[in-house]
């Protein structure tokens, strides 16, 4: 039976502030799926975007960081590596089920094959935002930037519930129940990475302090990268209140996460 982990006072902090950011990152998938205005287009709008995440900022992301910087002399062996991560690995299966899912949206709507908005390989500005801003933060802050990554990543899986409970609908909402349920517990992980440690060894309170000066600000981002990818289902009023926090926070699964509750 494993036992849970004390956890420090800052790390109960730092779930409970970006609890409420992540109540309003779900708050925009619970708008748009219960929308009248969603058709097979619009969701091939937001899978083709979600299909440019994994590969580009996921797969092609993670080999640029594995590859940095290149030895010439050991380039093979830096290739074996790469082609053999886990990580790659696992990106990689995201794109190829949001693929399917975006595939099956193509087929029903009625966009015409050149719209850049519902182009797989189109990134857009927000998206290009959240991630100059850890780029920046990686750069500036090292470990703490890399951790601050990690927990935001994903917005504490809100996306993969919200399409999961899409299934027993029709056709494209099983497929995309079924490439979130695909990537659920992987993102889970990835947040996961964010915290590991922190009870055992806390960082420093000056450490603490920026580690969530550096979540909220990404996960500020997050919602607005999300609202514009799924086509602006809430009002630009309505983004500002939850950027401040204004959801009721998101219940954190701690027992899942091998913690103590506060």
């Amino acid at each position: 039976m494993n036992t849970l982990r004390r956890a420090p006072d800052e790390l109960h902090a730092l779930i409970s502030v970006n609890a409420a950011l992540w109540a309003g990152e779900a708050e925009i998938y619970t708008t748009y799926f219960a929308s009248p205005d969603r058709t097979a287009a619009t969701d091939e709008r937001w899978l083709a975007r979600q299909c440019f995440k994994e590969l580009h900022d996921g797969v092609v992301g993670r080999l640029a960081s594995l590859c940095r910087p290149l030895d010439i002399e050991s380039a093979p062996e830096q290739a074996r590596a790469a082609l053999d991560d886990a990580v790659v690995h696992a990106e990689l299966k995201h794109y190829i089920a949001f693929r399917f899912a975006h595939q099956i949206s193509r087929a029903a709507s009625a966009v015409p094959g050149d719209d850049p908005s519902h182009r797989v390989g189109a990134d857009w500005p927000e998206n290009t935002e959240l991630q100059a801003l850890r780029a920046v933060h990686r750069r500036d802050h090292g470990a703490i930037g890399l951790r601050a990554q990690a927990f935001t990543e994903g917005g504490y899986c809100t996306l993969y519930r919200a399409g999961m409970a899409r299934k027993g609908g029709t056709a494209l909402d099983d497929a995309i129940a079924t490439a979130c349920a695909y990537v659920f517990d992987d993102e889970w992980d990835h947040m996961l990475q964010g915290i590991a440690g922190l009870a055992e060894t806390p960082p420093s309170a000056r450490e603490w302090t920026l580690l969530e000066a550096l979540t909220v600000a990404q996960g500020r981002c997050r919602i607005r990268m999300r609202n514009a990818q799924f086509g602006y289902p809430l009002p630009a009023a309505r983004v500002r209140e939850l950027e401040a926090g204004a959801a009721a926070p998101l219940v954190f699964d701690y027992a899942r996460a091998g913690l103590l509750a506060p």
